[in-house]
């Protein structure tokens, strides 16, 4: 290949590093200049421009640029700049842990020193991917093929005692970030829109479990197409303590993640409706946004065609009652069969728009009542509709709800006056029932915020008794 600049030109380009030169007077037995004192961390940081890339590199990788033989393809400061623009973020820390390590190796060849007149075939990078180089004239351009932009060396060999630096003009996209995959045809080709983002952002553990329901889901089109819409995406490890009960259920829960338009949730009232054609409820306090009464993080993270809002959990559609116990059930150690039946056996109508105390099975157990299918008979089912109506009470309240009121006097549908309070602890706060009867304990709230079509579900330790 030829070089890309003269005998004169290298020269001039290193009488500012003869002050840090080993050796100046005499060449190698090879005939090779001298190589300066600094090595290719130090030249990275010393050459102005690369500050960015300079960032990056600590740690373990830092020691080993330091000490072993690299080549650096090193963007430059504006570089960075043009990816977050195309990419709609603020910073490369907002990119996942495992593509800024699958880009920042890929500008890394180990083990060789490639200075311009060298690049003439394919190098493998410290992830083990290859660069394409070519030349256009003078100039040496990487990747054509998937670079989003074209990408050249625009200041060649920058030397360093043990490798040497080549300035580029654009990060360079691994094949990580460019060749399709079953979940991810290109992220390459995403960049800029909400596809592109949940794909690859990393921000509290990052949001690709939800990307690839959405994908799943056959919403590709929604994900990278011209139309706004918002997208509501609990982070990974929110799908942790959770499970879809059918694949009715899982579509429905994934259309439940989805706004068409840009959600203006503070001025939307109570709730805002979603694509499943099912509302959220809306709660703010202190300027905490609460979905459901999920915690929500609108970081304003938009996108060609949308934005993206965080979840802390897994927004789970209104579904029968019946299905929101058997979920409920499924999640938890305790159980709710006695809950369940006395609903079956007494016949109780709750309604709808409620909000609902459910009492574990040790908690019936406690309070001597027992209900199966064979003994329910014994059992005036009277008795049992007006137990089950002394837990329930009118309005849709989420935990919090509770939470922003600090307390919520109200009446069961029964009559019995109920208090609800958020009690402050060292381990944080609780919610305690209290139904103002001296023969039965406080309730402490120990699962909340099951939404079924009679209304939100929260599970309780102790049963609820009308008063005498």
């Amino acid at each position: 290949m030829q070089k890309m600049y003269s005998a004169q030109w290298a020269t001039w380009l290193l009488l500012p590093l003869l002050a840090f030169v080993v050796s100046c007077n005499n060449d190698d037995e090879d005939g090779e200049p001298p190589r300066p004192a600094e090595d290719l961390v130090e030249v990275l940081t010393q050459t102005e421009g690369l500050d960015s890339l300079a960032a990056f590199i600590s740690g373990g990788l830092a020691d080993r640029l330091a000490t072993t033989e690299h080549t650096i393809f090193a963007p430059n400061n504006e570089a960075f700049v043009n990816l977050l623009n195309t990419i709609g973020l603020e910073s490369m820390g907002e990119l996942s842990t495992n593509i800024l390590s699958d880009i920042l190796f890929y500008h890394l060849v180990p083990n060789a020193t490639y200075e311009s007149d060298d690049i003439d075939s394919a190098l493998t990078t410290l992830d083990l991917a290859q660069i394409f180089p070519t030349l256009e004239g003078d100039s040496i351009r990487l990747n054509a093929a998937t670079q989003l932009s074209p990408t050249y060396v625009v200041t060649p060999d920058l030397r360093a005692n043990n490798g040497v630096i080549h300035v580029v003009n654009e990060v360079l996209l691994p094949p990580s970030l460019t060749t399709g995959n079953t979940t991810n045809p290109s992220v390459a080709s995403t960049f800029g829109t909400v596809g592109g983002l949940t794909a690859t952002v990393g921000l509290f553990g990052g949001i690709t479990t939800i990307n690839n329901l959405f994908i799943n889901r056959g919403y590709q089109s929604l994900l990278t197409g011209a139309s706004a819409n918002t997208f509501l995406t609990p982070v990974n490890d929110a799908f942790n303590n959770f499970f879809f009960t059918s694949q009715e259920n899982a579509e429905n829960t994934i259309d439940y993640h989805v706004i068409e338009g840009n959600a203006d949730f503070a001025n939307a009232g109570r709730t805002i409706n979603t694509l499943l054609g099912q509302p959220l409820y809306i709660t703010i306090d202190n300027n905490t946004l609460f979905l459901n009464g999920v915690v929500a993080a609108d970081l304003g993270l938009t996108a060609s065609n949308g934005r993206i809002v965080f979840l802390g959990g897994v927004l789970r559609p209104a579904e029968p009652i019946e299905d929101v116990v058997n979920f409920a059930d499924g999640l938890s150690s305790a159980s709710f069969t006695i809950f369940q039946t006395a609903l079956e056996e007494s016949g109780a109508d709750l309604g709808t728009n409620k909000t609902i105390f459910m009492p574990t099975d040790a908690a019936f157990e406690a309070a001597g009542i027992e209900v199966t299918i064979d003994s329910a008979a014994r059992l005036d089912p009277t008795f049992l509709a007006n137990v089950l109506q002394t837990h329930v009470f009118e309005g849709i309240n989420f935990s919090a709800d509770v939470a922003a009121a600090e307390s919520v006097s109200t009446t069961s549908l029964n009559g019995t006056p109920l208090t609800i309070t958020l009690v402050p602890g060292a381990e944080g706060a609780t919610i305690t029932v209290d139904d103002a009867n001296d023969a039965t304990e406080t309730a402490n709230v120990v699962d909340f915020d099951y939404l079924s079509n009679s209304g939100v579900v929260h599970v309780i330790d102790q049963v609820l008794l009308p008063n005498p």
